[in-house]
């Protein structure tokens, strides 16, 4: 009955909702493609006792081929990938309901957090890739979950939880391994004031650690004996390969891995709903315009500042990892529009004006998307 009244109560974030689930719904006509075959051959592998992708060991992130396997109906195998879009569907708005709490925790205004959250909901890459077999959903999901827990009380449930929702993360992308500083300053936080529970916490991190430390070993064995023939980690086994990364995690250079130049350039795309978009001075002037945001807000609550490390943390991990999809920041779309939100009050800028400006923007993208509606269903149906 409350979920009904939060509707009727936000009538406009109702209607981009329902555009929301109709869009998400459209991704059940789509073949897989791109990753998705290849977890689901590592999917089909798995089932015949071994993580290969074709006839080799892979060492892609565990957690979503185990996740497809889960959910595999070897009878009927369309109805398996509905059944884990629709979980995945369902973990992102888990993820946005747990991103719309962290900001009333850290008293954001009502209508600022609802638009923030809608306009989220119908962002291109969101609907482009929510809804597939992608990590995107289950990142979302686990990064707003830890972010959420990790800034509440200090206390042995809160953090239980921040630590499970961290090993996810990382096993699912490793590059979210860099938010074990996140961990450092919750366990330092258990150790100044609640000295009982560090204890607890440091046996927690010890039995999340375990899943880690069996996966480096199988991924140094793989790498280190060449046994598999398709591999995330050969961009690290180049002669300056960190500089190289970090240039082309920049954008500076196309990394020899992709289609095109990612990284900074790559920025833009997430809030101009064209494909392939590429701009490095105004990708520069947005992120330079969120952080400007963050840093001169003289009253940013703790949880703000553990976001906005979190979102540096992440952003400088792509960047030494030589990547920068436009789909890899969809986790950080709420946070970076939080950003552009503290950048409108630092010149007081009225509230109502960054909301119906947020609303404008999400009305354009359901435009946007209604045309690529057509595209698909004339497509394949």
């Amino acid at each position: 009955m409350n979920k009904l009244i939060f509707f009727k109560e936000n009538k406009i974030f109702a209607v981009i909702f329902v555009f929301a689930v109709i869009f998400i719904l459209r991704s059940f006509i789509l073949p897989l493609a791109g990753d998705e075959i290849t977890y689901l051959n590592i999917s089909n592998n798995i089932l015949e006792g071994r993580f290969y992708q074709n006839d080799s060991p892979s060492t892609f992130t565990p957690i979503i081929p185990f996740i497809l396997t889960f959910f595999q109906v070897l009878s009927f195998p369309e109805l398996g990938f509905a059944l884990n879009k629709v979980f995945n569907a369902s973990l992102f708005l888990i993820g946005l309901y747990f991103g719309y709490l962290f900001f009333r925790e850290n008293k954001i205004d009502h209508k600022v957090s609802i638009s923030i959250i809608s306009v989220t909901l119908v962002t291109q890459v969101v609907i482009s890739f929510i809804p597939t077999l992608y990590p995107d959903a289950l990142l979302f999901f686990c990064f707003w979950g830890f972010l959420y827990y990790s800034t509440k009380e200090a206390n042995i449930s809160n953090f239980r939880k921040m630590i499970f929702l961290f090993t996810v993360l990382t096993l699912t992308r490793h590059v979210y391994a860099v938010l074990g500083v996140v961990v450092l300053i919750n366990l330092y936080k258990l150790y100044t004031y609640k000295k009982l529970d560090l204890k607890k916490a440091l046996f927690y991190c010890f039995a999340c650690l375990t899943p880690f430390i069996v996966w480096f070993k199988y991924v140094y064995h793989i790498e280190s004996n060449n046994l598999s023939n398709l591999t995330y980690f050969s961009r690290f086994k180049e002669e300056s390969s960190l500089f190289y990364n970090i240039k082309a995690g920049l954008g500076l250079i196309q990394h020899q891995e992709v289609s095109r130049i990612n990284g900074i350039p790559a920025f833009i795309s997430v809030f101009i709903p064209i494909t392939g978009i590429r701009n490095f001075v105004l990708s520069v002037v947005l992120i330079s315009a969120f952080i400007y945001g963050y840093i001169n807000r003289k009253s940013n609550t703790e949880g703000v500042k553990i976001l906005f490390l979190s979102i540096c943390l992440v952003m400088l991990g792509f960047v030494a990892a030589g990547t920068g999809f436009s789909r890899y920041w969809v986790p950080l779309i709420p946070g970076f529009y939080l950003g552009y939100y503290f950048l409108t009050q630092k010149f007081k800028v009225k509230n109502i004006y960054f909301i119906n400006l947020l609303y404008v923007m999400a009305f354009i993208y359901i435009l946007n998307e209604l045309r690529i509606s057509l595209i698909i269903f004339e497509k394949y149906l």
